[in-house]
C-alpha cells in the first residue's frame, strides 16, 4: 500500500505514457496497481459525456479500469488547472484528492499519482501548485524529463524545488518525445545523474503510437527491460 508520484519538468514530457507503462510493469508482476489522475484539464467530448484523455492511456495498459474511480476534478479548457478551474467555477481542494489517495491506497499495492504540468503549475488562484501537493500527501516522486536539449536546467531546477521543500526523489525517467541526437541524450543523461545524485532508470524511445505499443507485447516487454524500473524504492 504505498503510491508513487510522476512529476514532469514541464507539460508534454510524457509524465501520461510513463505513468501506463509503470501501470504495465507492476501489473506483470502481479501488483494490484492503480493509476490516478486528480486532475485533468482539457477534458474531451465523446458521445455527450466529458472523459480523461489521460485515463484512455492508461486504459491501454489496464482496460478493466472504472475512469471516475480513478479522476477527481475533471475539467474543459486546456489549460493550467488553477484557470480551468475557475472558467467552470470549480475549486480544487487538495484535502479531497489527498483522501482519494488513501482511500485507494487501502484497496491496492501500489498506487501511481500522476500530476499535471511541470511542479510550479497552480491548481488554485492562491498559487497552491502541484509541488505543495506532493508535499502535503507526503509522497516520492518519479521525476518525467525530456530527454533531450534543455533537459538539464529543467530537471535540475525541478530536483533543487523538490529537496527544497522537503520532498523525497526515487528516480528519474527521460522520455525521448521527439527523435533526436542520442550524444546529446547520453551526455544529457550522465551529467543530471552526476549533478543530482540521482538515479536515472532509463530513456523511453520515441514511440509513434502509444495505442498499439500496448497491443504489441514483445515491444512493450522490450521497452519495459530497457528501463531499470526494479532499482525504483518507494
Amino acid at each position: 500500500m504505498v503510491s508513487l508520484f510522476i512529476a514532469g519538468t514541464d507539460t508534454d514530457v510524457g509524465k501520461t505514457v510513463v505513468t501506463a507503462l509503470l501501470t504495465a510493469y507492476f501489473h506483470k508482476k502481479g501488483e494490484k496497481v492503480i493509476p490516478y489522475k486528480p486532475v485533468q484539464s482539457g477534458a474531451l467530448e465523446v458521445e455527450g459525456k466529458l472523459v480523461a484523455p489521460d485515463i484512455q492511456i492508461y486504459k491501454q495498459a489496464l482496460p478493466e479500469l472504472n475512469e471516475k474511480a480513478i479522476n477527481t476534478y475533471l475539467l474543459k479548457k486546456a489549460s493550467s488547472p488553477h484557470l480551468a478551474a475557475r472558467e467552470e467555477n470549480i475549486h480544487i481542494y487538495p484535502s479531497v484528492i489527498i483522501e482519494h489517495i488513501k482511500l485507494l491506497e487501502k484497496e491496492h499495492d501500489i498506487v501511481l499519482v500522476e500530476g499535471a504540468g511541470g511542479l510550479i503549475v497552480p491548481l488554485s488562484d492562491d498559487g497552491y501548485s502541484i509541488i505543495h501537493l506532493i508535499k502535503d500527501a507526503n509522497i516520492p516522486v518519479l521525476l518525467v524529463a525530456r530527454a533531450g536539449l534543455g533537459t538539464i536546467n529543467h530537471t535540475i531546477l525541478s530536483v533543487m524545488a523538490m529537496r527544497e521543500a522537503g520532498i523525497k526523489v526515487a528516480g528519474i525517467i527521460m522520455n525521448r518525445v521527439t527523435k533526436g541526437d542520442q550524444l546529446i541524450e547520453q551526455d544529457n543523461r550522465k551529467m543530471i545523474e552526476k549533478i543530482t545524485n540521482i538515479p536515472v532508470f532509463g530513456v523511453v524511445p520515441y514511440i509513434e503510437n502509444v495505442e498499439k505499443l500496448f497491443q504489441d507485447d514483445d515491444l512493450l516487454n522490450e521497452i519495459l527491460s530497457s528501463l531499470q524500473l526494479k532499482e525504483i524504492r518507494i
